[in-house]
């Protein structure tokens, strides 16, 4: 799965967004990964039930399968890039974003409000 999916201008994996639309309108949560073109995921919010049928699996190493119990799981699912505003560090509050250049000449993010520099890097656990 490619994660280059954003442009410099556009939202990343890390970011604290906020949702705009839908029935989690107004909470904030974190991009969790970037799905497809237009489509992220959030963690914690636009969750979906999944139901799953018990399986058996066989476990490496082992004669005997194991089985897997079924049940209903509580997923995130994807969301519109467009239902979701990027939170400013600074104004706490969610902001479009451009882009700008620092003294080197490499690519920012910037708040369009007090125009400081969003985090560029993606965010590892």
């Amino acid at each position: 799965m490619r994660s280059d999916y954003t442009n410099v201008t556009e939202i990343r994996v890390g970011d604290t967004v906020s949702v705009l639309s839908g029935k989690d309108a107004g909470k904030r949560g974190k991009v969790e990964r970037l799905v497809a073109p237009g489509r992220l995921v959030v963690e914690g919010l636009n969750i979906a039930k999944k139901h799953t049928k018990p399986r058996q699996k066989m476990a490496s190493g082992s004669q005997t399968p194991t089985v897997e119990p079924g049940g209903i799981l509580e997923v995130a699912a994807p969301m519109a890039v467009s239902k979701v505003a990027v939170i400013c560090p600074k104004c706490d509050r969610p902001v479009r974003i451009k882009a700008g250049r620092n003294a080197d000449g490499a690519k920012l993010r910037l708040c369009v409000r007090c125009s400081t520099p969003l985090p560029s890097r993606e965010v590892t656990k």
